[in-house]
């Protein structure tokens, strides 16, 4: 595989050992998927009984009302009680290896360079430090 070289002179071929064929597809996929889990916020929630703030007093007395039993106010059958099985913040991130990550980037690399998207620079020196004439520069080569 080469990748276009651009260098003040002119446009050379430079050689780049990169992976090829199908090897590194799956470790792309992975690293694709753990950065889109890691950008999950996870941040629903709900209040158990625990967590909602009400008083700790019993409504009513144990026995001798007629009324059902009751413990406290924050019971999940009473309105303003808590909920049962809610959503609480999950961490979505995943965990991929440094030979992973760095095998996905070479396959990524390798894509691009065969697509011709890439262009070295070797030694580059102009005579003024400006973006317009570092623009104008790599028009003219990639043009050429």
């Amino acid at each position: 595989m080469s990748a276009k070289a651009l260098t003040k002179a002119a446009a050379k071929e430079a050689k780049i050992e990169l992976i090829d064929g199908g090897r590194g597809t799956q470790a792309v996929h992975d690293v694709v998927v753990a950065m889109r889990a890691a950008r999950r916020s996870g941040t629903a929630n709900t209040k158990t009984k625990a967590d909602v703030d009400l008083s700790g007093a019993k409504p009513w007395r144990q026995k001798g009302t007629g009324r059902a039993r009751a413990g406290y106010k924050s019971s999940v059958i009473w309105r303003g009680g808590g909920v049962v099985f809610g959503p609480k913040p999950h961490d979505y991130s995943k965990k991929i290896s440094k030979s992973v990550r760095r095998l996905a980037f070479q396959k990524a690399l390798s894509e691009r360079i065969n697509a011709g998207d890439v262009l070295t620079i070797g030694e580059l020196a102009l005579k003024e430090i400006k973006t317009k004439a570092f623009v104008q520069l790599v028009k003219k080569q990639t043009n050429a």
